[in-house]
């Protein structure tokens, strides 16, 4: 994939002259930086998030270093069910026409994994209570979803992210940081989430599954993030408990950061309230509320 452009390359990608991308880069609505000798360069996730914004579709994802798009067309009657035909049988260059076709056609990822991907997954999920193949099914399924959330999320915040203190000062953004507390291996719930937050704005740092409270605490006390989320996958969670998860709330809050949880786990610990604690039933809930957190702060 590559990671900028000329804006004859996006121009060709897009359907459009050169010239009006020029002229727009003029405008201020598309960023280009200057090579050395004086040529305009374009990042690949300008040229996405362009694109997303003005509706222009990207006719030739072949000149962006993306995969075939043009398949995906076929399989927008019906999402959910397309998805888990792809994904049932290990179709993943389909898989990934879909999810990018719909980004790109100006879904939001949280609606893209609330809608095909996770209808899809709860049905893979279910397949090896009457087919022996079905754990095969569901683990290459698993990993066909994270190269694609994690191609999406190529696409939104450029390869030049990265975790580290230096990078995080440099764009300014705040941070996010979460994963799945000891004792919950699901990887993709808390993957969605790092993708919806690079899509609100923040600066996001995947713990992952299996991240005990320490470890938690520990990653929030290094990068002082604005909000944290948990994911919680299990419908029975070693930890946290109510009065932990209030615990928890409460020491990121002394910290300024809020606390974001979901999963199918949280309905254990209902009822649960605290002033830093906030709970998502949905990956588009927790975008509305990380979004309402950057709103809140800008004004």
């Amino acid at each position: 994939m590559r990671t900028s452009l000329s804006p004859k390359q996006i121009a060709l990608a897009l359907g459009v002259s050169e010239s009006s991308l020029k002229r727009w880069a003029d405008d201020g609505r598309l960023s280009t930086t200057r090579t050395v000798g004086g040529h305009r360069r374009i990042a690949l996730q300008e040229a996405i998030r362009f694109a997303r914004e003005t509706e222009l579709r990207v006719v030739r994802p072949d000149v962006l270093g993306l995969p075939d798009l043009g398949r995906a067309k076929n399989f927008r009657e019906d999402p959910a069910q397309v998805m888990f035909d792809k994904l049932r049988s290990g179709a993943a260059d389909d898989v990934r026409a879909m999810v990018l076709d719909a980004y790109l056609s100006g879904e939001t990822v949280a609606a893209i994994c609330d809608g095909p991907l996770t209808d899809a997954l709860h049905r893979i999920g279910q397949i090896w209570a009457h087919d022996s193949a079905g754990i095969f099914v569901e683990h290459r399924a698993t990993d066909i979803c994270i190269q694609t959330l994690n191609l999406l999320r190529m696409l939104i915040v450029g390869a030049g992210g990265g975790s580290d203190q230096d990078a995080i000062k440099a764009d300014h953004r705040p941070v996010a940081l979460g994963g799945a507390p000891a004792g919950d291996p699901y990887v993709l719930p808390s993957l969605m989430c790092a993708c919806v937050m690079a899509e609100q704005g923040y600066h996001e740092v995947n713990l992952g599954a299996n991240t005990p409270e320490a470890s938690l605490r520990g990653a929030a006390e290094h990068y002082r993030p604005r909000l944290v989320w948990m994911s919680l996958s299990q419908a029975e969670p070693t930890w946290p408990s109510r009065e932990e998860l209030v615990a928890l709330s409460e020491h990121l809050g002394a910290q300024g950061a809020e606390l974001a949880v979901g999963g199918r786990g949280l309905n254990k610990l209902r009822p649960v309230a605290a002033p830093h604690l906030h709970l998502c039933d949905s990956m588009g809930e927790l975008a509305a509320y990380a979004h309402g957190l950057i709103a809140r702060k800008a004004s």
